[in-house]
């Protein structure tokens, strides 16, 4: 019964803009009938009964608001309707999940480009959305934005180009300023206290160095050495020699060998010193105690091979990561295991990319989680409320909301906040060997440094929100159901 379904939904994807909504609901009704005994995602949503207000309205003086309209732009052809497709897949799980029957999910096209972005939201204005959910591309959400602030509409898109957020766009995504602060901060608390960084000459590694030498001066610890790279393997050596002072420790290491030999082979001191030092290149310890490797893939396991050609002791120098280290290939290094890096736990998204492959019979990208938690998020805001308000002060609120990458918040400025847990490299897994937080209490008691035009107040939470973060801790797991890190698909070569 789903293939015939999914079937309606694929033609929708390439008819006229005008029976996407139709179609979407139809679809959520059809998954009803197909998966009702499948399990819940979202607990501030399944958890609750379904909303009952255009029945028992609170005050008579208020007509309830019998559809409420999601647009959601996405690029559903092109070179990238695979990510789109995904994206509204998921949207149509977290449509039928939250059991609201008044929504309606309005998919528009914006073939991955600008133009095409206006386009669709000129379409789908007359539609009279209530929010905007997407684009996926910075270019596209930075194209619409007029159109939606003229229409008075906030919207949630997906790019990892924090410069496009703020001014009722807000960015639901994996950003890298909450990985990096994350991990050093845990870093910190362990006692590192000297940090290094390799950083690739890219719009993300140059975001990644802002944030690096924003925060680590903050926790009173200090900036020993920072080199960085061109993305290219065979344009490694130098900085990696550089950042090891390898040339120096090598001298070092020639000159004691040279001094011991003179003390010739009846010096039976000198010939053992000798003997210990042949296991080693070089002599002295590097001036840092943790390095920042923020870089995925070939990349980043052709660098740690380096580090450790170059004599990097990792008993003695952490090496950190980012999202980008979300990759099960890190458990076929050696040079990278005890390395430490902030991720979401993985736990409800692990069963989130079970059902997507039991429903639409193939594996959903890392990043359909998001398409997920945004229709989620807007379910949970106009739940057991007549009328929608997806205005500033609801998106923001400071208690945030537990979603299938646990916990987030919005800040004014438009970025989100995660609850992140650490995780260690290991041979066969990643293990959390410190849990998200499971509340912001938790989180702003443990001082977390703010976002930077972050304007967040410590506050108790809410009596009876049910909307609010759940405050059950997660159960623990650390298996992974898909070796795809969360920061989209060309993250480390730009911002987009």
């Amino acid at each position: 019964m789903y293939d015939k379904k999914q079937r309606k939904l694929e033609t929708a994807l390439i008819s006229p803009i005008i029976k996407y909504a139709t179609t979407i609901l139809f679809m959520a009704f059809g998954l009803s009938g197909c998966g009702a005994d499948k399990p819940k995602i979202i607990q501030d949503i399944a958890s609750l009964p379904a909303p009952d207000v255009a029945i028992n309205p609170e005050d008579d003086n208020i007509i309830a608001r019998q559809n409420i309209n999601l647009g959601i732009l996405l690029p559903l052809t092109g070179s990238d309707a695979s990510i789109g497709i995904a994206l509204l897949n998921a949207a149509t799980m977290a449509l039928f999940d939250s059991q609201d029957q008044r929504l309606v999910l309005m998919p528009y096209d914006t073939k991955g480009t600008a133009d095409g972005a206006v386009i669709a939201m000129t379409e789908l204005l007359k539609q009279k959305p209530d929010l905007i959910i997407g684009p996926v591309f910075s270019h596209s959400i930075n194209a619409i934005k007029p159109l939606a602030k003229n229409a008075g509409l906030n919207i949630i898109g997906f790019s990892n180009d924090y410069s496009v957020a703020g001014d009722g766009v807000f960015l639901l995504n994996f950003p890298i300023e909450e990985q990096i602060k994350r991990v050093i901060n845990y870093a910190s608390d362990q006692g590192y206290a000297r940090y290094a960084a390799l950083i690739p000459q890219t719009a993300y590694g140059t975001r990644a160095l802002e944030i690096f030498k924003e925060n680590v001066p903050q926790l009173n610890r200090t900036l020993a050495e920072i080199e960085t790279y061109t993305p290219d393997s065979a344009a490694l050596v130098d900085p990696v020699l550089k950042i090891t002072n390898y040339k120096e420790r090598r001298k070092t290491y020639n000159r004691e060998i040279d001094f011991l030999e003179k003390l010739g082979t009846e010096d039976d001191l000198a010939q053992e010193m000798q003997e210990e030092l042949k296991a080693a290149e070089t002599i002295g310890d590097v001036d840092f105690d943790s390095i920042l490797l923020p870089e995925g893939g070939t990349m980043l396991t052709t660098l740690a091979a380096w580090l450790s050609y170059y004599e990097i002791d990792t008993s003695k120098v952490k090496i950190l990561g980012t999202g980008l280290w979300d990759d099960e290939m890190l458990f076929l290094e050696p040079q990278l295991h005890g390395g430490w890096f902030a991720a979401p736990d993985h736990t409800i998204s692990h069963e989130f990319l079970r059902r997507y492959k039991e429903i639409y019979h193939h594996d959903s990208p890392r990043l359909a989680t998001l398409a997920y938690d945004a229709v989620a998020l807007a379910a949970t805001l106009v739940r057991q409320e007549k009328i929608p308000d997806f205005s500033v002060g609801k998106l923001t609120h400071i208690n945030g909301f537990m979603g299938i990458d646990g916990l987030f918040r919005f800040s004014s400025s438009g970025l989100v906040e995660r609850g992140l847990c650490i995780y260690e490299v290991g041979p066969k897994s990643f293990t959390i060997i410190d849990p998200a937080p499971t509340n912001f209490i938790e989180l702003d008691s443990v001082n977390f440094l703010p976002l930077k035009g972050q304007d967040i107040t410590l506050k108790a939470p809410q009596a009876n929100y049910s909307e609010a973060a759940s405050q059950e801790p997660l159960p623990a797991n650390d298996g992974r159901p898909f070796p795809y890190n969360p920061v989209q698909k060309d993250a480390v070569n730009k911002l987009y």
